[in-house]
């Protein structure tokens, strides 16, 4: 089984982690590729990255991908998110843990602001 964990960086404001939230429970429901997606959090909220996975690891996942949901290549993307991945292969290293490039790296970006001011 293969899980999708997607990571904010949290918030102290609850709206901000429910809209989050919110926004991977409708990916879920497009979702055809990966046998669960979760919702994780670097700092201020939860689940952290490391407890997403521990719950996950309970379900029998064996192939896990990280994605950020961060805009710039910022010391979270660049180091502290490849260190909890790092820990996490040295913790468990019969799993496949897969770190995929940042949000702010799609190359869908340009188009989805151009729609997003089009009127």
């Amino acid at each position: 089984m293969k899980a999708l964990i997607i990571i904010a960086h949290g918030s102290k404001k609850d709206l901000s982690n429910n809209e989050f939230k919110s926004m991977v429970e409708k990916i879920k429901d497009k979702n055809f590729q990966y046998d669960f997606i979760e919702t994780s959090f670097l700092e201020l909220a939860t689940p952290s990255i490391e407890d997403a996975t521990k719950e996950l690891i309970k379900k029998g996942v064996k192939e896990f991908y990280y994605y950020p949901f961060f805009l710039n290549s910022g010391r979270h993307v660049l180091s502290d998110i490849p260190e909890i991945i790092n820990t996490l292969k040295e913790n468990y290293p019969t799993l496949n843990f897969n770190l995929l490039t940042h949000f702010g790296k799609s190359k869908f970006i340009e188009e989805i602001i151009l729609k997003d001011i089009a009127f």
